[in-house]
């Protein structure tokens, strides 16, 4: 059975990159009928926190990439580490190392002034008998040959072996680093394929010498490219490289992100939209893409604004009335929400401009923009407001006879439709962007829409506040 991971260090908030690994491994899983897991990898004790735990974990509900069973914490697993420690240590491929801190600087510094690469020169191979209670438990790397790395995307990558020390499993404080715990983990998990970042490409050579030393058999590798930002160079919060759960705050919808991130190293012939039910259908290993890709926030905007647009009416209102209640603002009932969020849907790139619209169009305490009444709701435009607002009270409440209401006025004044239009949006909507007129009126109950007409008509007359 194919199984996947997703190995997140909690040392912060879950970004971009992470997600994206994320996404890949749940998909290819699911799509092979296998499963995903999630691993916490928290070894990192002073670094390792129970808010990132609490960050990562939310973000992955929110985006619904679901571990199959219950995550696996590695700072729970310490009797493990060690058990395998001693086996590899029983077995000869793994010895304590005694060197102090100020011998290892001595021996790097002298390496350095010889020309050397700085690297632990092995001193402490042959030792038999303890020399202290204080030492580190270091893996006995080959010193000949090479080592081959098979990944899917890379190919064959050959690391030679003298590139490699004789690294660290067990720190002097007892906690494992992450080349060892890593290969104990995957292996004891049963992964079947590590899809992962390709800065661990060159550290799978170590890994697959601690695989062979164990007996395990190897996973297979794929390494992903990392993610640029928009102009080229490392992926950073001014490219848009924040907590994930920041794009919830800023009105993403989580299956336009995942169908934004899942475009940003994968393709499927031409096609930029799919449901999840799609990607899980479509996705696999072979075109995944070799080259880096580069994070672009409009297009993110433009992706998001195509699946609010395929919402069902029903759908957008939910999530509307969801971010309301978060926020503490107060909205009419779901039915009265179902026609704005259809009037607006096409309109709109987030939640949150949605929500927005929605306050100024319902607020109790409803205000007009100072600037758009200033320009807008002028003298000129007095006359034709107060018969249109007259005509409205005998005007049936619905978007035809609202459009043929507002004609009769243009034709008796001898105006264009637009030069009502636009006082009229002002003085009902409090701003200056909605959908056609006729259908934006429908939105508010007639007496409402009367009422602001009205208010409008007073601030033209008297030079009064901005109406409300």
């Amino acid at each position: 059975m194919v199984r996947t991971r997703f190995a997140p260090s909690p040392t912060g908030y879950l970004h971009i990159g992470g997600v994206r690994t994320a996404l890949f491994c749940w998909l290819y899983a699911k799509n092979q009928k296998g499963q995903f897991l999630l691993r916490i990898e928290d070894t990192d004790q002073e670094r390792s926190t129970q808010e990132s735990i609490a960050t990562i974990l939310q973000g992955m509900e929110w985006l619904s990439l679901k571990s199959d069973e219950e995550p696996v914490y590695q700072s729970q697993r310490m009797d493990l580490y060690q058990q395998k420690a001693d086996e590899l240590i029983e077995s000869n491929f793994a010895y304590k190392c005694y060197c102090t801190q100020a011998e290892l600087d001595e021996m790097r510094r002298g390496q350095v002034e010889r020309g050397e690469n700085p690297r632990y020169d092995g001193r402490c191979r042959k030792v038999k008998e303890p020399k202290s209670d204080q030492f580190v438990v270091r893996f006995k790397s080959p010193d000949k040959g090479e080592v081959k790395i098979s990944d899917h995307l890379f190919g064959d990558v050959l690391v030679n072996n003298q590139e490699l020390d004789d690294f660290v499993l067990i720190r002097s404080n007892g906690m494992p680093t992450y080349h060892f715990v890593v290969v104990v983990d995957d292996h004891d998990m049963d992964i079947s394929h590590v899809i992962r970042g390709d800065d661990h490409l060159k550290n799978t050579a170590k890994h697959i010498h601690l695989f062979n030393a164990f007996g395990y058999q190897l996973p297979k590798f794929i390494h992903l490219p990392m993610i640029l930002g928009s102009d080229g160079s490392r992926l950073s919060k001014r490219h848009g490289a924040m907590d994930i759960l920041e794009y919830k705050r800023q009105g993403f919808l989580p299956e336009a992100m995942l169908n934004y991130l899942v475009r940003l190293g994968w393709s499927s012939g031409d096609q930029e939209i799919f449901t999840i039910g799609e990607l899980i259908e479509h996705f696999d290993l072979t075109n995944l893409n070799k080259s880096s890709a580069r994070f672009d926030l409009e297009k993110l905007q433009w992706v998001n604004q195509q699946h609010i647009s395929k919402l069902s009416n029903l759908k957008l209102s939910e999530l509307l009335m969801q971010l309301a209640l978060e926020q503490n603002i107060e909205l009419p009932s779901l039915k009265k929400l179902q026609p704005f969020a259809g009037a607006y849907k096409n309109r709109i790139v987030n939640l949150n401009d949605l929500l927005s619209y929605a306050d100024k169009l319902f607020s109790n305490n409803f205000v007009v923009d100072a600037e758009a009444a200033k320009k807008h709701l002028k003298p000129s435009i007095l006359e034709p407001l107060q018969d249109l607002t007259s005509l409205f009270e005998e005007t049936t409440w619905a978007s035809v006879s609202i459009h043929q209401a507002i004609e009769n006025i243009c034709q008796k004044h001898e105006i264009g439709f637009g030069k009502i239009g636009q006082p009229l949006r002002v003085a009902v909507t409090g701003g200056t962007i909605s959908p056609p007129i006729d259908i934006t009126l429908t939105l508010v109950e007639k007496e409402l829409a009367i009422l602001r007409l009205k208010s409008a008509i007073d601030y033209i007359e008297n030079g009064m506040t901005v109406p409300s």
